[in-house]
């Protein structure tokens, strides 16, 4: 990943929509890691929607960069939550129940937000639901991105998507990479 890549996701745009195509488990897992501690650690509410294969691994990596991992768990400023469970709220039949995932999202974002200081927190989200939906419902995957938008401006939150890529595809497809604000590329000759 290039300087560009790390500096996004150290310093989000408060309304910025990352996305971060991968063929590599240990790129992504760097990547998710560099972008929750960094808000952790400057006291932002923090919400991980991941396969439960990354959940453990992505919260290994937290601790091992020093984190209380549980300790943020119990005082709220850290969400994990199982994409694969919400994808099966919001879409059903390929069609995506717009108003259950503003409502549900909405809900863990106004969580993440709240601090014991009773001023709100900025909030990071990091998001897997859309990778995996890809794979079988690429209509369904671009509506829940453009709703991730609208999300994204209402409540001034910065989201990271990430899209495992197939060993033949070399780029997501143009109406996904474009819905993003920020693009986080591989440099050249770099897997």
């Amino acid at each position: 990943m290039n300087a560009k890549g790390v500096a996004l996701l150290v310093d989000p745009h408060p309304c910025g929509h990352i996305v971060y195509p991968y063929r590599e488990e240990g790129l992504v897992g760097q990547a998710v890691c560099l972008f929750a501690s960094s808000g952790l650690r400057d006291g932002e509410g923090v919400v991980l929607i991941m396969s439960s294969e990354h959940r453990e691994s992505f919260k290994l990596r937290l601790q091992l960069e020093g984190l209380q991992v549980e300790h943020y768990e119990t005082s709220g400023q850290l969400t994990c939550v199982a994409s694969e469970e919400l994808v099966k709220k919001f879409v059903v039949g390929g069609s995506v129940d717009e108003e259950m995932f503003r409502s549900t999202i909405g809900d863990l974002i106004n969580q993440a937000k709240a601090a014991k200081s009773g001023y709100p927190r900025r909030v990071r989200l990091f998001g897997e639901m859309v990778s995996q939906l890809r794979a079988t419902d690429l209509g369904a995957t671009t509506r829940l991105e453009e709703l991730w938008d609208e999300v994204i401006k209402e409540h001034s939150v910065a989201l990271l998507c990430t899209y495992a890529l197939d060993s033949d595809e070399d780029l997501l497809p143009d109406q996904l990479i474009t819905i993003h604000s920020h693009n986080i590329e591989r440099e050249p000759g770099v897997p």
